[in-house]
């Protein structure tokens, strides 16, 4: 939380570097700048209309004498290239003279002023009021005559009088940028002295820091070979502070003053070009997984092939490319965007981190693009936005140290508990090897007990089919041998057992078939006091003619419809189960009642109710086993013992429940449950 934090705390700082860059006014025109109220705590620009005399190297006596030719207005700062001079665009190397008068109030007259003169592209010679001040490099008409020099300097000079003039020869052959590129500061000596020590000290700040950074990581990585994000972020450092070294003309001068321009320059390309390659590599070491390795040997082969061209070519050669190099690193910079992006929704580690800081870097970048040139009015910001993304990196990877530290002491500490803990395991998998044998032994036992059960299932088969089988073969032996008359009484026996057998044969088919769900069910939603009621009409008159009452009852309230699921034909299959059943086993002119109602669940209850014989206590509970019948009433015509099998099957797969009860000598109950779908109110129509 304090990481985040403290990243949250650099980017609202970061945010507010680039909000409180100073407004920028055009205060200068037509060559004059008016000072009605000048400042003594600020800097004020002196941007705007300058005189402009394009292949002029004019002086202060020129002017005196009026030997000048007529002025053209030039906007300041900006590359002379982007002014057309008679309806043509004026080319980039050349030479040229600026002027500008300035008016103070009267009441600046015999005070001390200073200027503030940044980076002049590419030597300028600088009098002020009719003195020289300031000279860099050697103005030049062609390339041979002139040196290239970017120094930026602070000019004192006394106002003596209201009008000062400042005239400026400017020549440019060895680069892109040409003329006054950057705004011309004026103020107290003091304000603008703290002006350039604040922004040397700055820039310090940020090439000290990225140095330590860079050197640091370098020497990591000589100890731990194998970790190659160590090395490409030490590089990226390195390289990034070479250029913002030569971002500020001052710092270069004192660091590096060895250096011809033409290699200064060549390093500030090197710089960004080389940078952004191996931040690139670096970040393809962070996502592997996220990054496609051929663009990244595009990219890679891009970045090395033009800083070649830019160790190989003049200033004045590769300067020319820097749109193409800020292109080229925006698009860069949106694929490395588009990486972290991936990477954050895949949840790789510290992506989030990496994401914040790409997207500030890149809108840094952005900044400096359109700032330098001359699209907005903001400030440097890329090495800010840099250094911030590099100290973001430097605590992720201190985080990786520190997880990979934690992780190996962790490992540690669980092999400690591993050798201790040995002998407790070997305990352990003993007991769970008993326990994997115990169960295998369960197991076994209960495939023997299937097995005996087919076993009996099958003798269970054999007699109810061998018995009928013998009395047939009997049978039709004594009628064929002459030993029993062939009457009609001796026939219908032999076709009764027939007709036992195929019922037979049928219930073990239908049993077979319910049970491995072979059997197709056509549910669907009924009424069911309209589906009991044709059920009871349509058996009532079979039943009631053997002399047995039959009665229906409805224990529901009559203002309620209840609808159910079910196979209409299955269920009355189950019913009339009940029925036949009942019929066996009760006396002449005994009561079977079907009645309806709801239990405390709010199920569906339908039961059969007889008055007869009923069945004995240790029975009950075996009635809807396969081939079960009542052993007070064993003879064939009771069926053969798979009806309250088929039914109970029939029940299970609407999803319901079958039961009976019964007191010998008083009567049964067979009931089945089904759930309730919906019900419906005759009076709301609900």
């Amino acid at each position: 939380m304090k990481i985040k934090q403290t990243i949250l705390f650099c980017a609202i700082t970061f945010l507010l570097a680039a909000c409180s860059a100073k407004e920028e006014r055009d205060d200068t025109q037509q060559g004059l700048y008016i000072m009605n109220h000048f400042s003594k705590i600020d800097t004020e620009n002196l941007n705007g209309d300058w005189e402009f005399y394009w292949h002029e190297l004019l002086s202060p006596d020129d002017f005196k004498r009026g030997d000048q030719p007529s002025p053209h207005l030039m906007k300041v700062p900006n590359p002379w290239s982007s002014y057309e001079l008679d309806g043509e665009r004026l080319p980039q190397q050349g030479y040229a003279t600026y002027r500008l008068q300035m008016e103070f109030p009267q009441s600046e007259v015999g005070t001390a002023k200073a200027l503030y003169i940044p980076e002049v592209s590419s030597a300028y010679k600088l009098w002020i009021d009719g003195e020289p001040k300031a000279v860099n490099g050697k103005v030049g008409k062609s390339t041979g005559l002139m040196n290239p020099q970017n120094i930026p300097r602070t000019i004192q000079f006394q106002v003596y009088d209201q009008k000062i003039e400042l005239v400026m020869q400017v020549s440019n052959f060895y680069q892109w940028k040409a003329g006054i590129v950057d705004s011309i500061l004026i103020g107290e000596p003091e304000v603008i002295a703290q002006y350039r020590e604040k922004k040397l000290l700055f820039r310090s700040m940020i090439v000290m820091c990225l140095v330590v950074m860079g050197l640091y990581h370098v020497a990591l990585f000589g100890l731990r070979r194998s970790e190659l994000p160590l090395i490409f972020f030490g590089l990226v450092c390195l390289f990034v502070s070479i250029r913002a070294v030569r971002l500020d003309g001052i710092l270069a001068f004192y660091t590096l003053p060895f250096l011809s321009w033409d290699w200064g320059k060549k390093l500030e390309y090197l710089g960004a070009s080389l940078g952004i390659l191996f931040f690139v590599l670096y970040t393809y070491t962070q996502f592997p997984k996220d990054m496609s390795w051929k663009i990244r040997n595009i990219i890679v082969a891009t970045l090395a092939s033009y800083g070649l061209f830019v160790i190989l070519t003049p200033a004045i050669v590769f300067t020319n490319t820097m749109k193409l190099l800020q292109l080229l690193i925006v698009v860069i910079l949106i694929y490395l965007i588009y990486v972290d992006m991936r990477a954050l929704i895949k949840k790789r580690e510290s992506s989030l981190l990496n994401a914040i800081a790409n997207l500030l870097f890149f809108l840094a970048i952005m900044n400096d693009v359109l700032f330098y040139n001359h699209l907005i009015k903001t400030t440097e910001l890329a090495s800010v936005g840099l250094f911030f993304f590099l100290f973001t990196q430097s605590i992720i990877i201190s985080r990786h140290y520190s997880k990979s530290f934690k992780h190996t002491e962790k490992l540690s500490r669980d092999l400690a508990k591993l050798n201790a803990s040995l002998e407790q395991q070997v305990h352990e998998r003993t007991i769970e090897l008993r326990q994997m044998n115990r169960d295998l032994q369960t197991a076994n036992q209960k495939l023997n007990e299937a097995h005996q059960s087919r076993s009996k299932w099958i003798r269970n088969i054999y007699h109810e089919i061998a018995t009928p089988l013998t009395t047939i073969r009997a049978y039709t032996k004594g009628i064929l041998d002459g030993v029993i008359n062939s009457d009609r009484k001796f026939i219908q026996l032999v076709h009764e057992q027939s007709l036992y057998l195929s019922r037979m044969l049928n219930d073990l088919h239908d049993m077979t078939e319910i049970e491995n769900r072979e059997i197709a069910f056509n549910r669907k939603k009924v009424n069911v006091r309209e589906y009991l009621r044709k059920i009871y009409d349509k058996y009532k008159i079979d039943i009631e003619k053997q002399g047995i009452l039959f009665l229906y009852e409805e224990s529901i309230s009559e203002d309620d419809d209840l609808f159910v699921l079910i196979d209409k034909h299955r269920i009355e299959q189950v019913i009339v189960n009940f029925l036949k059943n009942a019929q066996k086993f009760i006396e002449h002119d005994g009561v079977i009642k079907l009645a309806v109602t709801k239990d405390e669940s709010q199920q569906l209850v339908i039961k059969v109710k007889d008055n007869g014989a009923g069945i004995n206590e240790n029975e009950i509970n075996l009635v809807f086993e396969r081939f079960f019948r009542s052993r007070r009433h064993d003879d064939v015509e009771n069926g053969s013992g798979l009806g309250l099998a088929i039914a109970k099957e029939i029940i299970d797969y609407h999803g319901g429940t079958i039961g009976a009860t019964s007191k010998e000598g008083e009567g049964s109950c067979f009931y089945f449950k089904l759930p309730i779908v919906s019900t419906v109110s005759k009076t709301h129509g609900k």
